[in-house]
C-alpha cells in the first residue's frame, strides 16, 4: 500500500505559526492589526499566497501585485524561522506513523504549502522520518485540487500498490476525486462541511483508528 497524507489540518495543526507570521507581515509591512486565530484557521487550505490574499483583505488592505509578492515572501521569512513552535502534531500521528511504517506502509505528505517550508516543518517536528516523499504547493505548475500533484507523490513512491489519500478539507476530497484514489478524512481538521457529505471510504476522528481503518478498506 502506498498513503499520501495532507499536511495541515490532517497531520498537524499548523494554524498557530501560520497565523503569527502573517501576523508578523502584516505588522512588518502595513502596521496592520493582527487576524485572530480562529479566523485565520478558515484561510489555510490552498497555500500561503492564499492565505495572505485572504490576511489582507481580512485587514482591508489591497496591494499592487508587487508588493503582493513581498507580502507573500515576507509571510515565508517569518514562517520559516518558526515553522514548529507553536504547532501542534494531532493525538496519535506519531504513533499511527509509527505502526505503519514496521507495517512495511510507504508514505508519503502531499501539501499546498512550498515543499522546503513543509520539510522544515516536519523536521522541527522530528517527523520527516516518516515520509518517502513531499510534493508541495510550488513543486508542481499546479497545486490541489488539481490531481497531478498527488500522481507525483504516487510516483515519487514507486511501485503499483493502490494508493490511498488521507486528508481533512473539501480541497482534500476534490484533489482525491480528480486523483481517482479513494479518500479517508480525518474528522477533526480545518473542513468546513459536515462529515457526512464527504465522499470518502472511510473517516476517523483519532490517528489510533488509521491502521485498522486501513486493514479494512485495503
Amino acid at each position: 500500500m502506498r498513503l499520501i497524507f495532507d499536511l495541515d489540518g490532517t497531520l498537524i495543526d499548523s494554524a498557530p505559526d501560520l497565523n503569527a507570521a502573517a501576523n508578523r507581515m502584516l505588522a512588518e509591512m502595513f502596521d496592520a492589526p493582527p487576524v485572530p486565530l480562529e479566523t485565520f484557521a478558515t484561510f489555510i487550505g490552498n497555500g500561503i499566497p492564499k492565505q495572505v490574499e485572504r490576511s489582507l483583505r481580512h485587514a482591508g488592505i489591497e496591494v499592487s501585485p508587487e508588493r503582493f509578492e513581498e507580502a507573500v515572501a515576507t509571510f515565508k521569512k517569518h514562517y520559516a524561522a518558526a515553522p514548529a513552535e507553536k504547532t501542534i502534531v494531532f493525538d496519535g500521528v506519531r504513533e499511527a506513523l509509527e505502526e505503519l511504517r514496521r507495517e512495511g506502509v510507504r508514505m508519503a505528505v502531499c501539501t499546498n504549502k512550498s515543499e522546503d517550508l513543509a520539510w522544515l516543518a516536519l523536521k522541527g517536528l522530528g517527523m520527516d522520518h516518516f515520509f518517502d516523499a513531499l510534493v508541495g504547493g510550488e513543486t508542481l505548475p499546479v497545486k490541489k485540487p488539481d490531481p497531478e500533484p498527488l500522481h507525483e507523490c504516487a510516483r515519487r513512491l514507486g511501485g503499483d500498490a493502490p494508493v490511498f489519500y488521507v486528508g481533512d478539507s473539501e480541497t482534500d476530497e476534490k484533489a482525491a476525486a480528480a486523483a481517482g484514489y479513494p479518500l479517508l478524512l480525518y474528522t477533526e481538521g480545518y473542513r468546513k462541511k459536515p462529515v457526512e457529505a464527504f465522499d470518502a471510504v472511510g473517516t476517523f476522528g483519532h490517528f489510533r483508528e488509521l491502521p485498522g481503518l486501513l486493514k479494512q478498506v485495503g
